[in-house]
């Protein structure tokens, strides 16, 4: 019910009315009671009528999705235990029902990724189950086999048990190993939710042993039980078939398509019957109508001219020319010359360097269409990719006096000319233009000078350009670009002033003035450019991405992940600052934002060391050892010839635990000299975490002498002290440093070292949060520090005075957790503050829920507790706060059913003294 450690940093309002609880609350118990006497329907509409009355209500949720997977509805039962898992719910048991949802859709994939997220739960029996039943459903044989074979030598309790051994009976008949199949058969009891199965995989045993009066028998047999039986329908039917029995085998098909007329197995054998009954037209009928069902789109359709061109415009648009090329190469062969397909080729060649595909296929798209400048450019765009100047610059001059009103190809042939060398003809060009375009002709000759790296000529455009109009933004726009170029800050910044007195939003001066600002390092300044630019554009990827830049500077990490959330995720051109985005995702703990941007980015990129070393991390975080060194090994063979980055893997795998890794990494590493302090600090800390301090003492000693002491070492060295018991010269170390820093990294392990000394850490926590009221964690160290000393008033106090605690759930929970036992009444306000501000958390539901039930609302209280109970089903003190609220409730027999399972249980003092109060009632 106490929140210890826990620091929240935000969280979501959602208002909740008594009523709404206590109507959701009641249509939840009248759902338990239909689910038990197996009425699914009606519990299912019970618990939408719960939903309906608080759709964050999330027992019914979790229910719901129960029901509907009893009741075989897999979709709707994803849909339900997702939003429940989502919502809170305790990860034990719905990822295991969700796991069965996806199996039973056949989703592998997804049911691989679900339980990759779990780890911690990977040596459970119904963890083992799934993941025998994704390998088993994705063809891995061999590993299912392993799985279930590992799951049934533990002892298990039924129906697991029996659920386990039918499926590694079905694993083996489908290898073929049908003794061992017949074997795992018999371990399947008979009163068993798998009985019927096992008797349909019986009678399939006894099919491929040639027995088939003993497959007729047991078919009969389940018909006899449940004539309806689907399974045993259709099974008998092409039992029956292959006996030559059709008109029989049709009854039975008949009958089984009145229930499933859509399933694609019923049709096939239907189809078949009809065959043997010599009806080919209606047989042939059957089979398109498969063929439909099956696959929404042929072969003959994907390769119509329409869906072709179409299919490739995309794939060029994503940036997949090789995928382009495939397709337009078959339409071509398929249909007559187009000059769409031959420029998207032209295009994608280009973009592949095949720069002879290009040259091919973009002078066939001018012999189609000669009026079209846009295929004059690519064509000079595939010369210049050939380094091929003079035919390039002959295109373009073509190309203008076909189109000299373009100003594409104006901007293209002027550039051309620029790099051949021929600027007096580039400069000549454009006097013959219209002196009405003057000034924007001159501009576009400066920048292309400017391009090209001709500065003398540029300053002769500009000032030419002052004189011809002193009153235009883009004149003094490109004087600052040239005083820019030339190294002259000053002048430049007074005419991007200039600029902005003419047009104080002027998107490329405020641009400029920030590029100054960041030449002199300062960030601030160059942020306040940005803002005004963002202020005018909110959506602009590069003032996005220049904020966040200039917010990491700035040490605001939380502010530069908020600009850079804003860039569309689909753009592969973005793709480096998604990185960074992961990056910061990683090193400010989000842990799930980062394994999705992960995942995203694993697909939009080629091999790069930092997405793969951020991967690793985010696996780290969350406790994947596997993963991580999956990553990792990968990340070894990348930095194999880079000594600084394989410093950084040993560490991380250091942290991972692997010992096999990182010794490899270590022995590499030895191997470049310069790196050898680096690694002697590895290996000290290698001592640390294996628990030999006196071993890493001496390596820290040897690296002292050598290197003197600095703040890396002097802090490992505190470390391992501390991890060697010597705690007071740990302390004394820890102190040195905290006066220095006055961090906390520094004083929780001071705190630590001098723990005997309750009167010294409670007074330094007191000047901590004195100092730092703010500091959310110093504040629940301090009143737990104090509660543990027996003054629980002085740890009321600290929460009541606590600046947090009206924002904090976390200290309104763990306050009125405290008033409990004397003051329920008062208890109540604050944990219905802290249910307000964070209205999933469990031990704030149970604190809140068992308020309620202390001051005379146990129905209410009783519907919080179970929505508590759905998120943290283990939690012994709140199993008995339900008791006690179903005792008010006169509900003895639920009640003694909970109390005498916690007989039983491993309970603290206050557990067991409230057990005993409970059962005594």
């Amino acid at each position: 019910m106490k929140l210890k450690h826990l620091v929240i940093c935000c969280a979501l309002t959602f208002p909740t009315t008594a009523l709404s609880k206590d109507s959701a609350a009641a249509f939840y118990e009248r759902a338990l009671q239909f689910q038990q006497q197996k009425e699914f329907k009606k519990a299912e509409l019970e618990l939408k009528n719960s939903l309906q009355q608080d759709d964050q209500f999330l027992p019914a949720r979790l229910l719901l999705g129960q029901v509907l997977l009893q009741d075989g509805q897999w979709a709707s039962a994803e849909k339900e235990l997702q939003l429940a898992l989502a919502g809170g719910a305790a990860v034990e048991p719905v990822v295991y029902l969700l796991g069965r949802a996806l199996l039973a859709q056949q989703k592998v994939d997804e049911t691989r990724l679900l339980l990759a997220g779990y780890p911690q739960l990977q040596q459970k029996p119904d963890y083992l189950l799934i993941q025998a039943g994704y390998q088993k459903t994705g063809f891995h044989y061999d590993d299912a086999l392993k799985t279930y074979q590992q799951l049934v030598q533990q002892p298990l309790n039924e129906p697991l048990a029996s659920e386990a051994w039918y499926e590694l009976a079905e694993l083996q008949f489908r290898q073929q190993a049908y003794a061992a199949s017949q074997t795992s058969l018999d371990h399947v009891t008979t009163d068993s939710p798998f009985a019927t199965r096992a008797s349909y995989l019986q009678a399939r045993l006894a099919l491929s042993q040639n027995q088939p009066a003993k497959a007729t028998q047991i078919y009969s047999a389940l018909l006899q039980k449940d004539p309806n039986d689907a399974a045993a329908l259709l099974g008998n039917a092409q039992l029956l078939l292959q006996q030559g029995d059709a008109a029989k085998a049709l009854e039975l098909v008949s009958k089984f398509r009145d229930q499933n007329p859509n399933n694609p197995y019923g049709q096939l054998i239907h189809a078949s019957i009809l065959g043997q009954l010599g009806d080919d037209r209606a047989q042939s009928r059957m089979l398109k109508q498969i063929q439909q069902q099956l696959a929404t789109l042929t072969t003959e359709q994907r390769d119509s001219e329409d869906v072709l061109m179409l299919t490739a415009v995309l794939d060029f648009s994503d940036g997949r020319f090789e995928q382009t090329v495939t397709k337009l190469t078959r339409y071509q062969q398929l249909y007559p010359a187009n000059v769409q397909a031959s420029q998207l080729l032209a295009q994608s060649y280009l973009q592949l360097q095949d720069y002879r595909g290009a040259e091919k296929q973009i002078h066939q798209a001018i012999q189609l269409n000669p009026n079209d400048f846009s295929l004059q450019l690519i064509a000079a765009a595939v010369a210049r990719a050939q380094q091929d100047v003079k035919s390039e610059v002959s295109i373009l001059a073509s190309t203008y006096q076909q189109f000299p009103q373009q100003a594409d190809v104006q901007k293209a042939y002027l550039q051309a000319l620029l790099r051949a060398g021929q600027s007096d003809k580039a400069r000549a060009l454009l006097q013959k233009q219209d002196k009405a375009n003057e000034v924007a002709d001159q501009l576009v000759l400066g920048y292309l000078q400017l391009e090209n790296q001709q500065l003398n000529d540029a300053q002769i455009t500009a000032q030419a350009l002052l004189q011809l109009s002193p009153d235009k933004v883009e004149v003094f726009q490109f004087a600052g670009d040239v005083a820019a170029k030339s190294a002259d800050a000053a002048l430049a910044k007074q005419f991007y002033q200039q600029v902005l007195t003419l047009d104080p939003h002027y998107k490329p001066a405020l641009l400029s003035l920030a590029s100054l600002a960041l030449q002199q390092n300062d960030w601030q300044q160059a942020s306040g450019y940005y803002q005004q630019v963002l202020a005018k554009t909110p959506d602009d990827t590069l003032v996005l991405q220049l904020l966040a830049d200039a917010a990491i500077r700035l040490k605001q990490p939380q502010q530069a992940i908020e600009y850079l959330e804003k860039l569309a995720g689909d753009d592969p051109k973005l793709a480096p600052a998604r990185l960074a985005l992961l990056e910061l995702y990683v090193q400010t703990m989000q842990t799930e934002k980062a394994s999705e941007l992960a995942e995203a980015l694993t697909i939009q990129l080629d091999i790069r060391p930092e997405l793969y070393f951020a991967k690793a991390r985010v696996h780290l975080q969350k406790h994947d050892q596997d993963a991580v060194r999956h990553n990792t090994d990968i990340l070894y063979g990348l930095w194999y010839d880079a000594p600084q980055q394989l410093v950084a893997l040993a560490s991380l795998q250091l942290d991972n635990q692997d010992s096999t890794g990182l010794d490899k990494t270590l022995t590499r590493l030895k191997q470049f000299n310069e790196q050898q302090p680096q690694v002697a600090m590895l290996e000290a800390r290698l001592s640390l975490a294996t628990g030999q301090p006196k071993l890493g003492l001496q390596k820290i000693s040897k690296l002292e002498q050598q290197q003197g002491r600095n703040p890396a070492i002097t802090e490992l060295k505190a470390h391992l002290l501390l991890a060697d018991n010597q705690r007071d010269a740990a302390a004394t170390l820890f102190e040195s440093m905290y006066q220095q820093s006055g961090a906390i990294e520094h004083l929780l392990p001071l705190l630590q070292a001098k723990q005997s000394d309750s009167s010294y850490v409670t007074h330094a926590l007191g000047d901590w949060v004195k100092q730092h009221p703010n500091d959310l964690s110093g504040t629940l160290l301090l009143a737990e520090q104090l509660q543990k000393a027996g003054l629980t008033g002085s740890a009321i106090e600290v929460y009541q005075q606590s600046p947090l605690l009206d924002s904090q759930p976390v200290l309104l929970n763990n306050l009125a957790a405290l008033l409990l036992p004397d003051n329920a009444t008062k208890a109540v306000v604050y944990a219905k503050k802290a249910h307000e501000l964070m209205p999933e958390q469990p031990d704030i539901l149970d604190t809140y829920g068992y308020a309620l039930v202390l001051t005379d609302a146990a129905e209410s209280g009783l519907g919080i507790l179970r929505n508590a109970e759905i998120r943290q089903p283990e939690s012994s003190l709140l199993q008995l706060h339900i008791a006690d609220a179903l005792q008010r409730l006169n509900r003895a027999s639920e009640a003694q059913t909970i109390l005498h399972r916690l007989k039983t249980a491993t309970l603290n003092d206050d557990e067991k003294r409230l057990l005993q109060k409970l059962l005594s009632k």
